[in-house]
């Protein structure tokens, strides 16, 4: 027997393994992994087998953004790859209960092919920018046994709507590993230039801005294992450096940029402004208390309509500038000198995230309707 958790997405697999990992310590029941997007590497690094998995396709998961990145899903093979993934689930056998972690496609394309009782915990949607439509409150209430949304505000409106739902937390606020390092740096600025394809022109942009600022020297970049080092230092013109805490650093001037993999945790927490053109990774920092810069980037993912939800999303938690590279500099170094500022719009973002623990929680209650315990 065993527990099948899909997700659907690069961020929904990073949340979905630190659900997997706490069930995993907690039942004798196997538990597997349906990455509908990519390979999912987050549930290699969680210890959590994986039943299928799929090459990257070109919008890296956002088709939702617009009809060219859906348009070139579907040359790349979307539909391919979503009658593979049917028939994987119509194949699997002994699975005691799902776990869909994204939005209500995942959830019904589970639905439709596996006969078996689900949760859903809907990462996509919070009643601060766009409530659940029609159409996903009706697909919950059919194919869900219970929704666990990312926020009280959504949870409340659920149950208004009929839905089943319980607020247990904000599973990205468990999704944060700090290893222990200690930079020793004076106010550092963190940045996060994402997770896929775009990481490479995102970072371009983010030196650009950190050459016209005046106020902080270091910055710290959370790069990830997808991020392609040496390509990057073909593209840009500054020095590299001497390695330091496991880091490539570049310099320029007076300016040191640390290139870390693996140190996104660390990173956060040593500093107090970050720079995000990010989706996860920005929300991660906000909850932790850190204000954080964006701006439209110059590729798929951090778009005008990407970007001003994210912000509707996180509040003042966010500085969201419509500018150049020299406006968003000037931004930086606004923040730079205004801790006050800086404390309230990390209130905002702790206040919207919400604290860590969910895994737990929600561990506890799956364990509880998979004993047939009732759900409070």
């Amino acid at each position: 027997m065993s527990i099948l958790v899909v997700s659907n997405g690069h961020g929904e697999d990073a949340l979905a393994a630190v659900l997997a990992k706490e069930l995993k310590e907690h039942t004798d029941l196997e538990i597997i992994a349906l990455p509908l997007v990519g390979e999912g590497k987050a549930y290699i690094d969680a210890g959590i087998k994986r039943i299928h998995t799929q090459e990257n396709l070109p919008s890296g998961g956002f088709v939702y953004l617009g009809i060219k990145n859906l348009w070139q899903d579907i040359s790349s093979g979307l539909f391919k790859q979503i009658r593979e993934q049917e028939k994987v689930l119509r194949r699997l056998k002994g699975v005691k209960l799902a776990i869909c972690v994204g939005d209500t496609y995942n959830l019904f394309l589970v639905s439709k092919n596996l006969k078996t009782e689900i949760v859903f915990v809907p990462t996509a949607k919070s009643n601060y920018i766009n409530p659940h439509s029609f159409l996903d409150i009706m697909i919950m209430k059919k194919r869900a046994l219970v929704a666990l949304p990312r926020d009280e505000v959504t949870a409340i409106d659920l149950r208004k709507r009929k839905v089943k739902a319980n607020y247990l937390g904000n599973l990205m606020m468990d999704a944060i590993y700090p290893k222990g390092i200690d930079f020793g740096l004076d106010k550092p600025i963190g940045v996060l230039p994402g997770s896929r394809q775009d990481a490479l022109d995102n970072m371009l942009v983010i030196l650009k801005i950190i050459e016209k600022t005046k106020v902080r020297d270091h910055y710290l970049v959370a790069i990830t294992s997808g991020f392609d080092l040496d390509r990057f230092n073909e593209m840009h013109d500054w020095d590299r450096d001497s390695a330091e805490f496991a880091c490539s650093v570049l310099k320029k001037g007076s300016k040191r940029v640390y290139l870390c993999q693996g140190l996104f945790g660390d990173i956060i927490n040593q500093a107090d402004i970050m720079i995000g053109l990010s989706g996860t990774a920005n929300e991660q920092a906000a909850g932790l208390g850190k204000p954080v810069v964006t701006f439209v980037g110059p590729g798929s993912q951090f778009t005008p309509y990407f970007a001003k939800k994210q912000k509707k999303l996180l509040g003042d938690a966010v500085l969201f500038v419509e500018g150049d590279t020299e406006d968003v500099a000037k931004a930086v170094d606004h923040l730079s000198l205004q801790p006050r500022e800086c404390r309230k719009r990390g209130e905002v973002g702790k206040e919207r995230m919400g604290k860590p623990g969910a895994a737990k929680k929600m561990s506890e209650l799956i364990l509880d309707i998979i004993n047939k315990e009732v759900i409070s």
